[in-house]
This record gives C-alpha cells, structure tokens and sequence, in this order.
C-alpha cells in the first residue's frame, strides 16, 4: 500500500490549521513549559527539559507555514508566522526574565550544548519534521508528534537564547536563535515535501512561472541557512579529532622519571588549540621539553604547548603551588575515603556472619514433630548470652503427657537433644522440654 493510499487531507488540513492558533491557554501553557525548560537548563536535568518540550506548544505554527506554502494559502502562511514569531518572542522573554531573577547564572552543559548547531542538526531537524506530518497525515493518527518534538528541541534553543539575553552572552543568544531557526525552517520545510508530495488540494492556483520563481529564492535562502551551520560541523569535527591526538600525544610522550602530569587542559584560541601541561615531580629538562613541542607540532600543525612544572616557570609558580595543594589534598581525601571503605566493609561482613548464625531453618518445627509422636509442637528462637559473643539457638519441644497411647522417655528426650544440635550444627544450642497438659 503506498503512503499517498493512507493520507487524509481534509482531516491533516484542518488538524494542522487548528494547531496553528496561538492564544489563550496556549500562551500559558508556553510560558509554564518555557519556565520548566529553563529550570532544567539551569540545573542540567535532562528529563525535566524533555518533560517541558513534551507540552510545547511551537509544533502547531512551523508545521502550519509549512502547509500554508504547501498548498498555496497565502493566509495560513501569514498566520502562522506572526503566530511563530509571538511565541518564540514570548518564549525568549519569559526564559529571559526566570534567569535574570535566578540565581544560577554558570552556563552548564544542557545550554551550551544549545550554541553550536551543527549539520547534524540539520539532519535532526528535517527527518524530525518528515516524521511528524507523515504520521499526522495518517488516517489512523498515532503519538508520533511528542517523539517529534522532543528529537527537532525547539524549546531549549529558545531557552538558551533567554539566558544569553539574561547575561548579555550574545554569542548563547545568537548561536541558540540560529539552532531554533534551522529546528523551526527544516520541520516547515519538511512538512512543505510531504505535503505537495501527497498532492493535497491547493488553496489557490499560482503561475508557474512564478511558482519556479519563488521555489528558486526558497532553494538560496535554506541553503544561505545550512551552509553556516556544515562549517561549525566541520570545525567542530576537526577540533575533536585534533584533541583526542594532543590527549593521546601527551599520555604518551609526556614522560619523564619521577614526573607525573597532574594537568593538562586544551584551550581553542582563533582555531589553533593552546595545550596547557601541568608536572609535579623532577626539573624535565628544557631540551626535552623542546622535542615535546616539535613532536606536538608535527602531530598537530598549529598546536602551542606550554609546560608549567616546579618554581623555575616564575608565571606559573601560583598556580603550581595551587595544583599541588589541590593535589595533595585529593590524595588525602582519597586515602580516607579508602581507610573508610575498607572499615565499612569490615562492619558489613561481621553483621552479615552474625545474621547468618541468628537464623533457624524454616522447617525445623515440622522436622522436631517428626521425631517422636508424643512431640506435638516447638517454640525456637536466637537469645543473645552473656556467655557467648553471637546469639544462640533456643528450642523448647512440646511433649504431650505420657498415657497408655502415648509413651516417651528421658532417652526419647536426649535423643532429641543429640539431633538438634547435630542439625544447628552448633553444641552450645540450648533446648527444654516442656510437657503440655491437655485442655
């Protein structure tokens, strides 16, 4: 069966175009879900930031643009964009006015992750967007859309740039408004394909000339859009290449007798990575220190390696004095912590010996009744003596009196004990006998 068999164009048409209006308690209810966004950027909570993009509210208008040019109606089109542009503007405003008044202002990773939109999410974007009008367009509607919205992110973006806006970090703002503009123009775009692809009606008819036209202008404006966001891609894939061999180089070159690395950092400056190495321990000499920065520089073009070791580097000597405190302190922390493990552990093996010598088979009783037909009950139990340092096993065997049906003796009585502590496998178990008179 193909896809255009299972599309419904009156119902997605309709469905789309309600979901475009933006009012009321969809303002709310952007703003409340753009408020929990910014609370889980600002603590670095994943799911308290996938929670807020699952009751977002953008999906209604992008996808509405999208189907607005789809099918030619120019009045969908300017709706939804105004609608578009009132709820990211109330978007940012709300996140921008939560991080002015709160009082986390680091930046920590869920919002710089936010600042440099890649190819990839490109990708993200435009598949996101395919799968969200494919499954509303199905005649059987399925809870595809909140997967959608969670995967194309349009709510952290807009956070983000709240928080740039907040602090005045204009490259957060502009780098996250670029990520939001790429999700929303993508997922519009994405909806535009299917939309033609399944031929749904047109509201109006347009030349074809001009059609060409505005498709062309359409093609320079979105490849304007993604071809910024290929370069990041590519930078950011060549810095993470050119840092793991600068990590690998230094774990494997920096050495030297009675020399250990305590800190090696990369910092990017205009492209070019400043490698930062830290040695605690013997002077290195500066020849070999040299051939590092030649081995560095043939391994990675235009690497810089600064070495900072003992008092002779004078620019470094703070904070060398500050990395070994920190250091020595680590290391002492680390032994307290192991002496404290270890104690731990100790306490824990003694309770659990102590435990296992407190328990009594569960099938004891049924077993004590077994081995005289006058036995007609037990009583069991651990008691703590003050003649032995674990508990011991207590048992009291109920005997019936002896009749002319029943008969028993101070032998059945002693074989009894025998057994009982063969079973508990333990000699000093202590066990009564108590005759019970009959009711």
């Amino acid at each position: 069966m193909k896809i255009r068999d299972l599309a419904d164009a009156t119902a997605t048409i309709e469905g789309i175009k309600k979901d475009i209006e933006f009012r009321g308690f969809n303002v709310w209810i952007l703003v409340f879900s753009i408020v929990i966004a910014s609370i889980g950027l600002n603590v670095d909570s994943t799911a308290v930031v996938i929670g807020a993009m699952l009751i977002s509210p953008l999906m209604g208008p992008i996808m509405g643009f999208g189907l607005g040019i789809g099918i030619n109606d120019a009045g969908t089109v300017r709706k939804s964009l105004v609608n578009t542009g009132v709820a990211a503007g109330i978007a940012i405003l709300s996140s921008a006015l939560y991080f002015l008044i709160s009082p986390i202002d680091e930046a920590g990773s869920e919002l710089f992750a936010r600042t440099n939109p890649t190819f990839l999410d490109v990708l993200v974007a435009l598949f996101g967007g395919l799968t969200g009008i494919l499954a509303g367009s199905r005649k059987e509607k399925s809870n595809v859309i909140p997967g959608v919205a969670i995967a194309t992110a349009l709510m952290p973006p807009l956070c983000t740039a709240g928080f740039g806006l907040a602090n005045g970090e204009w490259e957060y703002f502009f780098g996250a408004f670029y990520l939001f503009l790429i999700n929303a123009i993508l997922i519009a775009t994405a909806t535009t394909l299917v939309v033609r692809y399944l031929n749904f009606p047109k509201a109006t008819q347009v030349d074809p000339e001009r059609e060409r036209r505005y498709k062309r202008y359409f093609g320079i404006a979105l490849l304007a859009l993604i071809i910024p966001s290929g370069w990041i891609f590519y930078k950011t894939v060549s810095e993470t290449v050119d840092t793991t061999r600068i990590k690998n180089f230094v774990e494997e070159y920096a050495k030297y007798p009675g020399t250990e690395v305590v800190k090696s950092d990369i910092i990017w400056t205009n492209g070019s990575p400043h490698v930062h190495v830290v040695l605690l321990g013997e002077f290195v000499p500066e020849s070999l220190v040299a051939q590092w920065k030649e081995g560095l520089e043939q391994e990675v073009s235009n690497a810089v390696l600064y070495v900072v070791q003992n008092t002779k580097d004078i620019d470094g000597l703070e904070e060398m004095t500050r990395l070994i405190d920190l250091y020595s302190d680590g290391r002492a922390t680390l032994a307290a912590r192991d002496a404290e493990i270890a104690q731990l552990r100790g306490e824990l093996e003694s309770v659990s010996n102590r435990l296992a010598t407190m328990e009594l088979p569960g099938t004891l009783g049924a077993e004590i009744q077994l081995q005289h037909s006058a036995v007609i009950g037990a009583r069991m139990g651990m008691i703590q003596s003050t003649r032995a340092e674990s508990a011991l096993p207590q048992v009291e065997v109920l005997w019936m009196p002896p009749d002319d049906s029943v008969d028993w003796s101070a032998v059945d009585q002693a074989r009894i004990d025998a057994w009982l502590r063969v079973r508990l496998a333990n000699e000093a178990a202590e066990v009564n006998h108590i005759v019970v008179a009959p009711l």
